[in-house]
This record gives C-alpha cells, structure tokens and sequence, in this order.
C-alpha cells in the first residue's frame, strides 16, 4: 500500500507508551504524520516522537499536552484516545453487587472522563481548521460482561460520546469527524493485570484465543490499521461510526471475560 496516507498531518495519541497506542502512533509516523505521544508511564522501547507525559483525568494537564503540541507544530490535525485502565488492575471486585463506588469512579474517570475531556480541548484545537477525533471502546460496551461492570460500563460512555461530539460537530459546522474503534481480544499489556506471572499463563492465553471465532489473538497493529483509515482523508465522508476489530466475537456473542 502507498505510504503518505497521513502525510503532514498532527496526531496526538493518548497512551502512546505501549500496546495500542504505540502501534498506532508508529504506524501515523510511518505514513508521514508528525507524532506525540502521551502517557503516564515512559514508552517501553525508543522512539523517535515526541514524548510527553500525560494524565488524562486532569484537565490542566490536558491543556499543557495540547498547547505544547500545537506550539511545537503549529497545528493539530488528529486526536487519538487511546488511554485506559482496566479495572482487573485493582484486584478489586468488578460485579453489580460487591464493586466500591470508589473503584467504580477510579475507572471511570480515567477512561470516560479522560476522554471527554480529549474530547473537549480536541474541539477547541482543531475547529478553525478541521480534524480528525478517533476514541477506542471496547467490544465490553457491545456484549454485557457482568464481572467488568467499571470497565464496561466506562467504555459505553466512550460509545455514547464518540456519536454526541460527531454530531455536535455537524450541528456546528466544525469539519471535525469523531469515530470509535471497538477491539476485542487484543494481546496488549492490559492482559497483563488478567494473567499475571502464574504459571498457567500460557493454558490461560490459549483458553481466550480459543474464544476468538478467528483462533487468533488480535495483535496491536490490527487496530491501528482501523485508527489510521479513520485518522485520515480516506475517510472525510465518515463521522459517528465505529468500527469492530475482533475476530468475529461480536457476531459470534463470544465473549473473553466477565465473571
């Protein structure tokens, strides 16, 4: 395929350090975008982008991240939310009836809040000249996971948002579209807080991958494929549409967790 599908463009892309994140923003600077990435750790392997570090639940330092990228550039062109926390991580209960409100709101501000606020300074950044917002669900928003209530539920914010700020741009004449892709099982560094380091791992990955209709885990890169298309001109005529990158679990109703 061609390179320079993003050529000249701005991305700023939110959990940059790693997983999703990383491969996409790799994959922008591959075709010709100028890259930042963001995050609340370093990134895990050297990298040629720009590199700052970012909170997403704060709003001041939202603020800081995008007018040092526009100060650095001059412009900004793509917005990609890609940031989030899983709520496994806490080892704290997930379910309807014994989850804290505590750990309730740690995931959703985090993940739903996080990308509002994306959201939000994305629109002030880009409405004179036009844009591109791609945020990143979950396929968790799509198929009811009973024991990821937190997660889920912050990922199904993430869905309603993605349509509200499309249309809100339209009603406005603002020429920025805003997209959602929703992965599945995607092997990222979020497994990690599933799986930990017990030495039943491999049986466990096996038992996920044999959920997937396609036998495969999905990798990174198969999602910042989707973010690409999105993030550029290709897809000028499409705003408020998600696209599934899952290996057939939703159409299939295999889900990989939830207890």
């Amino acid at each position: 395929m061609e390179k320079g599908r993003v050529q000249g463009k701005v991305a700023l892309v939110t959990g940059g350090a790693s997983g999703i994140g990383a491969a996409a923003a790799s994959l922008m600077h591959d075709e010709g975008a100028n890259v930042v990435i963001t995050d609340i750790k370093e990134p895990e392997t050297d990298t040629p982008l720009i590199f700052y570090h970012h909170d997403i639940s704060d709003e001041e330092n939202w603020r800081t991240v995008i007018r040092r990228s526009v100060n650095h550039f001059g412009q900004l062109d793509i917005l990609v939310n890609c940031a989030g926390i899983n709520g496994a991580a806490f080892n704290e209960p997930q379910d309807p009836e014994f989850i804290t409100i505590e750990q309730f709101r740690r995931v959703m501000k985090v993940n739903a809040e996080g990308t509002l606020l994306g959201c939000k300074h994305g629109i002030a950044a880009m409405k004179k000249r036009g844009g591109s917002i791609v945020n990143v669900g979950s396929l968790a928003a799509l198929l009811t996971l009973p024991g990821m209530l937190d997660y889920a539920s912050s990922k199904s914010v993430i869905r309603y948002l993605t349509n509200a700020v499309a249309l809100y741009c339209l009603t406005r004449d603002y020429k920025i579209r805003c997209n959602l892709v929703t992965p599945g099982a995607i092997y990222t560094p979020l497994w990690n807080s599933i799986f930990g380091d017990s030495e039943d791992r491999t049986e466990k990955e096996n038992a996920i991958r044999e959920k997937i209709p396609m036998k495969e885990w999905g990798m990174p890169v198969d999602v910042a494929y989707a973010i690409l298309y999105l993030a550029s001109d290709e897809a000028k005529h499409v705003t408020g549409t998600n696209i599934v990158v899952d290996g057939g679990q939703l159409i299939s109703g295999q889900a990989t967790r939830g207890r």
